[in-house]
């Protein structure tokens, strides 16, 4: 079994949480708003100053439709990146977050 580096796991966590938030055209506090955290405590997560709380990154994941072990899964995490990149600057601005957690 592979240990896990829990660094590069901390950093694709927060750069997930950053490139999904910028995929979508959402600012900081749009999404801090959704995730019920503060726009402080999300720039410092995008920044690799502090991990998000399980709550909020479960919140993110179900909102987003994303696993909640992308981070932890090498083959999931590819695949996400290379999805991420096909989108590129295609991706328009989602509805509302709320809309979503709504429905």
């Amino acid at each position: 079994m592979k240990a896990f580096n829990t660094r590069e796991i901390s950093h694709r966590t927060c750069h997930i949480i950053r490139d999904e938030r910028l995929s979508r055209d959402l600012t900081q506090i749009e999404m801090a708003g959704e995730l019920g955290i503060s726009q402080s405590a999300l720039s410092k997560i995008e920044n690799l100053a502090m991990m998000p709380t399980l709550i909020p990154w479960l919140k993110f994941c179900s909102v987003f439709g994303l696993p909640a072990n992308l981070p932890l899964d090498e083959k999931l995490y590819r695949g996400w990146t290379k999805e991420l990149e096909k989108k590129g600057s295609r991706v328009l601005k989602t509805k509302s977050v709320r809309s979503q957690l709504d429905s």
